[in-house]
């Protein structure tokens, strides 16, 4: 692969991506396993420091993923696949970072909760992140993108509103109109 990112319109090199990452990039990874199984949640949420506003930040965090303080004080293997799914999302959305990369961030997770907290990546672009959902869950993801950038073959092929994408004419691209195809198909609420 080749090729290069831009970032606030300038390149992302490795240097600048160690002083953003964390900071104002933040990546929700798809495995949940990238939480450390030796060390309690809190001590890896809070990532080494200790005051009081810290700690303050990422209970809310918590409590905005229906998890309590008590997550804190749990290791990994205590935690079910969804407490750890949204401790990682808590992790990332925590410090307001100015891009979050979310990886596949709700399997594992009720509908119902994964809703309420795509609702939530929906509420950090309002407040002016940028949110890079990426997802096989193209119903959910289509309920709150700005846009959807169709991927076949690592390429994008496409790239249309959620609008665009409930009127089968304008979709270009075959594989784009094959997924719109596989939705009516499973009976996707609201696609007809």
């Amino acid at each position: 692969m080749e090729g290069e990112i831009l970032y606030d319109g300038e390149p992302l090199t490795r240097e600048r991506q160690e002083k953003l990452r964390g900071r104002e990039i933040a990546l929700i990874p798809q495995g949940v396993i990238c939480l450390d199984p030796l060390m309690k949640v809190g001590p890896q949420l809070w990532k080494g420091k200790k005051d009081p506003e810290t700690r303050r930040q990422f209970r809310e965090a918590l409590a905005r993923y229906g998890l309590g303080p008590e997550t804190e004080d749990l290791y990994p293997f205590e935690l079910s696949g969804g407490m750890a799914r949204r401790v990682l999302i808590a992790s990332a959305a925590a410090e307001r970072p100015r891009l979050i990369v979310a990886d596949e961030p709700t399997p594992g997770l009720d509908t119902g909760t994964a809703r309420r907290i795509l609702g939530h990546f929906r509420e950090l672009a309002d407040e002016g992140a940028a949110v890079l959902l990426i997802t096989h869950d193209l119903e959910l993801a289509l309920e709150v993108a700005d846009r959807v950038s169709v991927f076949y073959q690592g390429e994008s092929v496409e790239e249309i509103t959620p609008e665009e994408f409930r009127r089968p004419e304008t979709l270009e691209h075959p594989f784009t109109r094959a997924l719109w195809q596989a939705m009516q198909e499973e009976g996707g609420a609201g696609w007809s």
